[in-house]
């Protein structure tokens, strides 16, 4: 039975369309908690560490491009991308959380800095949460290899099941037709 239901939202239509609607029936069944969690990756500057807002301040690594370095020599303009990056992400969640309060449904919702997977990781451990439900984007070939697939990082590497939705329409992957016979 699912009492604590972790779902990561990267802010997209397509994750919470094709997710929450999948989380309200289970929830509902299970009277089980939501939590909306986001995170967004380590900002500029930051690269290499997780941020979470109020913790202290981290080492900053060297600068790897241009703008890295102008962003190093101006904090001021650092906290405010970092204070940007968190408001929005604060108003995508709040507003899916609000949806599901509306329906009946617990919610909670928060915002991490950090790489996505990692944290996503961490977090249903910490939480002791029962299920983590995620949105494949259906990206193949170089799409996947170049960026990379939060939800297969987070497949192999939590302990909590993982639900995997399919938004309605994303490509599949097909099998080789089997040939010859059995």
């Amino acid at each position: 039975m699912f009492k604590k239901i972790l779902v990561p939202c990267d802010g997209s239509d397509l994750a919470r369309d094709s997710v929450f609607p999948q989380v309200e029936d289970v929830a509902k069944s299970m009277d089980a908690e939501v939590i909306i969690l986001r995170v967004v990756r380590s900002p500029v500057g930051r690269s290499g560490t997780a941020f979470r807002p109020g913790a202290p301040e981290m080492p900053i690594p060297l600068p790897e491009t241009p703008h890295d370095a102008y962003v190093a020599r101006h904090p001021i303009y650092r906290g405010q991308e970092i204070a940007s990056a968190e408001a929005e992400a604060k108003r995508s969640v709040a507003e899916v959380e609000a949806m599901l309060r509306e329906k009946g449904i617990k919610a909670r919702s928060v915002v991490l800095f950090g790489q996505p997977a990692e944290e996503i990781i961490d977090y249903a451990k910490d939480e002791n949460a029962d299920l983590i439900v995620m949105c494949t984007h259906g990206r193949s070939g170089l799409g996947r290899w170049v960026f990379g697939s939060v939800t297969e990082k987070v497949l192999r590497g939590a302990q909590t099941p993982v639900l995997v939705v399919r938004p309605e329409g994303a490509p599949v992957a097909h099998e080789e037709e089997p040939t010859g016979s059995d």
